[in-house]
């Protein structure tokens, strides 16, 4: 059974069943998008991925292709940074996609494509090594409550860069909840990168708290 293009596309646009339909929302939505099927295809060879001519591409965007070989899906999933199940598994796909729907909201803000495109890259590889979609929504939700507070993408970035002894130094004379701001946007960016909330000392393990 095919499924059409229109209002239930609207109504449902992060649940969509087929593979087509999941596929056309990653070619308009995916931080890299909105992306053709010329430039898919192009793309596709240029990172050495199973490549696939724009005919096929649209193809199988349009449903006149139904049966990808696995070896197009991987890649595919590959270029667009989704995990290789984002095609058969309901739940995966609404998670992503509500994943991309917020790393696009940080556009406006001054993030690049090809930025949120490695954090979602990343995200993926978290929950490949288990780390739970709710958490990782989670952190894309504090860092939204963190810039409309007025802390910019510069700014985390410019923390996470910046030295240790400089960042203690810029800490003198803040208040208590100024230290807590600080601290928090600096396990943000950490948590972001896909590091643990507090690095490790010489005398102290991972399975220590």
């Amino acid at each position: 059974m095919t499924h059409g293009h229109g209002d239930d596309i609207q109504k449902d646009e992060l649940t969509q069943g087929s593979f087509a339909e999941r596929l056309d929302y990653l070619c308009k939505h995916s931080p890299r998008g909105p992306v053709s099927n010329p430039q898919v295809a192009k793309m596709l060879a240029a990172e050495g991925l199973p490549s696939l001519s724009d005919t096929y591409m649209w193809q199988l965007r349009c449903g006149r292709a139904d049966n990808p070989t696995k070896k197009h899906m991987d890649g595919l999933a590959d270029f667009f940074a989704v995990p290789k199940d984002y095609w058969s598994n309901r739940t995966t796909a609404t998670v992503v996609n509500s994943m991309i729907t917020r790393l696009n909201g940080f556009k406006k803000d001054g993030a690049t494509s090809e930025q949120l495109h490695r954090q979602l890259a990343s995200f993926t590889k978290q929950m490949s090594e288990g780390v739970t979609p709710e958490a990782l929504i989670e952190q894309l939700e504090e860092l939204a409550r963190l810039k409309s507070a007025g802390v910019t993408a510069d700014t985390l970035k410019r923390l996470q860069d910046a030295r240790v002894t400089d960042i203690a130094m810029r800490a003198v004379g803040l208040s208590d909840e100024g230290l807590t701001a600080a601290a928090a946007m600096i396990d943000q960016v950490r948590r972001l990168e896909g590091l643990p909330a507090r690095p490790l000392s010489p005398d102290r393990s991972p399975g220590d708290t």
